[in-house]
């Protein structure tokens, strides 16, 4: 039988995320005064983007891929006419992937 004091640490690890990271992904288009603009381009960076330390990808084809090693990244997602943008901290990932068709960027 499980104590209550086991099943509620089991919960408080689940519900913090320390068990399994849930996958990260940009929105596919953003609303900005009242005008829909969709994805077009992504960017990843070790630390929040006002640090400046923008990762380079590696290229596959039409998708673009980075490979996560001990670092903290923020995916950036821009979107098309928009100067707006959306950030993403992709805490417990280990591949980030932006490109196809039509553009998608996600962490998992």
């Amino acid at each position: 039988m499980w104590s209550s004091k086991t099943l509620c640490a089991l919960f408080y690890a689940l519900a913090s995320g320390a068990a399994v990271a849930a996958p990260v992904a940009c929105p596919i288009s953003v609303l900005d005064s009242g005008v829909r603009h969709v994805l077009n381009n992504a960017a990843l960076y070790d630390g929040p983007p006002d640090q400046m330390t923008s990762l380079v990808p590696v290229r596959a084809g039409r998708v673009a891929r980075w490979d996560i090693d001990q670092i903290d990244p923020y995916l950036v997602c821009k979107y098309k006419s928009t100067a707006k943008t959306i950030t993403l901290h992709a805490k417990n990932v280990s591949v980030c992937a932006a490109g196809m068709t039509p553009f998608r960027a996600h962490c998992k």
